[in-house]
């Protein structure tokens, strides 16, 4: 699921590898299997669907390429060291977006996720690309001759998302209302740039989504 060895070195297919290779020893690398484990789940619960259905994920975090140990706790609206206060303090931790992309572009069926056990067992080579076979209908893929796929798009900014499904525009036509006050206004160009603004959460905050998409890659979700 990590895409490693039984040393924890990458695997060649994984897409961050020469980056995470390329880390001096000593180098902070967070995982988060579980997280891995339900982005797959909500693109296999889409697929299940017949491909009706979306997701959209939106958090703060990277691509989780770069390291770095960023698990930090939170008290009072002030930053704090997470066992400061244990069970009185919020603790939080950037999303790796690059590795639940991965997660769900590059699943695999649970018979085929046995046979690489099988072969890690038996001392064969596991996760080598050429291995990996498409999973049944229902089981992480679209059903067979479909040319429907449910993937992962981004992630992308969320200054950039906002951008592009239009919130500049319709925050306008709010303000241009007879109904909406200078108060209102105001506030309402100030939620904007608190959305948007790149010193604030329009380049912090990221946005990745998970739909159904054509495998000629046409046709993209919105903003993506």
């Amino acid at each position: 699921l990590l895409r490693v060895d039984a040393t924890g070195r990458p695997l060649p297919d994984n897409p961050a590898a020469d980056a995470l290779d390329a880390l001096p020893p000593g180098s902070v690398v967070e995982a988060c299997p579980e997280g891995l484990l339900l982005a797959q789940d909500i693109a296999r619960r889409i697929d299940d669907c017949g491909g009706r259905g979306a997701a959209l994920v939106v958090d703060y975090g990277g691509d989780g390429s770069g390291g770095g140990d960023t698990l930090r706790g939170f008290a009072r609206h002030r930053q704090v060291h997470p066992l400061s206060r244990p069970g009185e303090v919020d603790v939080t931790a950037d999303v790796d977006f690059g590795a639940l992309r991965e997660a769900v572009n590059r699943r695999v069926s649970a018979q085929e996720s046995f046979e690489r056990f099988r072969r890690r067992q038996s001392g064969g080579i596991a996760g080598a690309s050429a291995d990996v076979k498409p999973a049944p209908p229902g089981e992480g893929t679209a059903p067979s001759g479909s040319s429907i796929k449910t993937e992962a798009y981004g992630p992308i900014t969320q200054g950039r998302f906002l951008a592009a499904m239009g919130i500049v525009e319709r925050v306008e036509r709010r303000i241009e209302l007879d109904s909406t006050t200078d108060d209102e206004a105001a506030e309402l160009v100030s939620s904007l740039e608190r959305l948007m603004d790149p010193d604030e959460m329009g380049e912090r905050y990221k946005v990745m989504a998970i739909a159904p998409g054509r495998k000629d890659g046409l046709f993209p979700p919105p903003a993506f």
